[in-house]
């Protein structure tokens, strides 16, 4: 068999440009001394996504190579259904098995396993555990060196699929990752470091200083001051109400003396907020209009940036029952308008958009699988209720509370 390696963040055209996904799978190819091919002399095309909505770019390698084979995995796969539709199988989770048994025994054995989707199947799909930690790291597009602290999330945040569609582990041998880290200083590469929060993991201190990472305020309070440059933050909710009610309880006062303390020590913060989560109303954007003007009021210097997504469903995540609603863009509007006229704004403060409700439709019916009427309208957890995700029934429990 000869296999063909593509990233659906490149253009077929381009196939020798890869992220991390498709760089693994050519490390792991490389080990079982195979040389990937180009997509037009291979049997197989393994094709590695990090969005559902990349369906777009499956649909249009089965159209140029229709006698191959198409197999998908990467962080996209957690929803299978979307991309499913354009290949012969998708793998959920972590791809190592399905990689060794596509090599040793075949295609057939490979659609065989527990982790892979088949579009018009019928069985359960697991999501395959284990993280392949003995990968060397592997140089992103900014150019920086990604070193393997953790897969997953401690954290059970009722929105995100993260902690909900993979079970939480970090790695088992911190002690060669620092020698890592170590020697790709000492070649004047940079690093930085795959991991939700670098503070939750045991081997945290010993990490050398990076430039950026995410972090909570809850970690933060326990083992103090972060060593990067920029702190990015998971604000999530607009008001404390709404944090609260995603399982990420931060007040107020935390969020505005935690930028204060982390701006006066020379640090930038950038707060990741989420627009339109459940139940949002006027009285939430109003609490975030107060949080901006009392972090104006109490820091002498220092920058801030303000970052919006829309909300969407995810797969697992005990929030995708919840139907989509547009007035959330309204709101941002008024807020932007506030903002802007000089009330919020300030030279030290940055401020992105979230995503419009048309395009959010969009993406949330490609992770989904399901149409605009059932979206808007809520209750159904779609066909991606197929997959066994490790955490599915407490996930059911809360939704239903």
């Amino acid at each position: 068999m000869k296999f063909a390696i593509l990233d659906a963040c490149f253009p077929i055209t381009n196939q020798h440009a890869v992220g991390m996904a498709a760089t693994y799978l050519k490390w792991k190819f490389s080990k079982a001394k195979i040389a990937p091919v180009a997509c037009d002399q291979a049997d197989i095309i393994l094709i590695t996504i990090v969005d559902p909505r990349q369906e777009n770019y499956i649909a249009r390698v089965r159209q140029k190579y229709k006698t191959a084979r198409i197999y998908v995995g990467g962080a996209g796969a957690l929803s299978p259904y979307t991309p499913g539709m354009h290949c012969d199988a998708i793998c959920v989770g972590n791809g190592d098995r399905f990689i060794d048994t596509l090599i040793k025994d075949g295609p057939d054995r490979a659609e065989a396993l527990p982790e892979a989707w088949i579009h018009k199947g019928i069985k359960k799909v697991d999501v395959a555990d284990g993280f392949p930690w003995e990968c060397p790291p592997i140089q992103g597009e900014d150019g920086a060196f990604r070193v393997w602290c953790g897969k997953g999330c401690k954290k059970k945040c009722y929105f995100c699929q993260t902690g909900w569609a993979i079970k939480y582990e970090e790695n088992p041998d911190p002690y060669k990752m620092i020698l890592q880290i170590a020697d790709l200083k000492k070649a004047g590469k940079k690093v930085a470091y795959l991991s939700n929060d670098p503070l939750q993991h045991s081997f945290y201190f010993r990490l050398p200083k990076v430039d950026h990472g995410s972090y909570s305020l809850e970690y933060m309070k326990k083992h103090g001051l972060p060593s990067a440059r920029q702190i990015r933050i998971g604000i999530e909710g607009v008001s404390e109400r709404l944090r609260k009610s995603v399982n990420k309880p931060l007040s107020n006062e935390d969020l505005m003396n935690s930028a204060v303390w982390l701006n006066r020590n020379h640090k930038s913060v950038r707060w990741f907020l989420i627009a339109g989560l459940p139940s949002e109303n006027d009285s939430d954007w109003e609490e975030l209009r107060s949080s901006v003007s009392g972090w104006k009021k109490l820091s002498d210097k220092g920058v801030i940036a303000l970052s919006f997504t829309a909300w969407q469903p995810e797969p697992a995540s005990p929030l995708a029952i919840m139907p989509l609603d547009d007035s959330y863009w309204e709101r941002f509007e008024a807020f932007s308008e506030w903002f802007f006229a000089g009330r919020g704004w300030s030279n030290r403060i940055k401020i992105m958009k979230p995503a419009q409700p048309q395009s959010r439709l969009k993406a949330s019916m490609a992770r989904m699988g399901l149409s605009k009427n059932e979206l808007k309208k809520g209750g159904n957890w779609g066909p991606n209720a197929r997959v066994n995700y490790p955490y599915r029934d407490a996930a059911v429990r809360i939704s239903q509370r």
